[in-house]
């Protein structure tokens, strides 16, 4: 539980530092030295505070990312993935489609007809 303003604060932070920084590698333990959080305390403080763990919060970033630049730009989805932060297009492909139900070329085949999943593309996943 977090009890301490100080730690509101700073996992506010460390939210804001991820949204500037989301398309780059972000190791955790990065994030506990440069916040002095341990791993727990920012695990459980982020999930408490934010609803999400670290690396949902920055999958689901990325994935709305993605989604954008797939309806609004002709870019390669490869290029795509690697502007959202994933190094390969297989583990950008298997992300966003796990967290779409449909895969990136698929996606961005609906043209105006994405409305009609908005409940699947809600970056639940579900």
């Amino acid at each position: 539980m977090i009890t301490k303003r100080r730690d509101v604060a700073t996992l506010q932070e460390i939210r804001h530092y991820i949204e500037d920084s989301f398309t780059k590698d972000i190791p955790i333990a990065f994030v506990c030295k440069e916040f002095g959080f341990n791993r727990t305390k920012l695990q459980e403080g982020f999930n408490q505070l934010f609803g999400a763990s670290v690396h949902v919060f920055i999958t689901q970033l990325r994935m709305e990312k993605a989604r954008t630049m797939l309806k609004e730009t002709d870019e390669s989805v490869k290029l795509i993935g690697i502007e959202c932060g994933y190094k390969t297009l297989s583990s950008f492909t298997r992300v966003f489609t796990k967290m779409n139900g449909l895969s990136p070329t698929q996606y961005r085949g609906l043209g105006d007809n994405k409305e009609i999943l908005s409940g699947k593309i809600d970056g639940s996943g579900n």
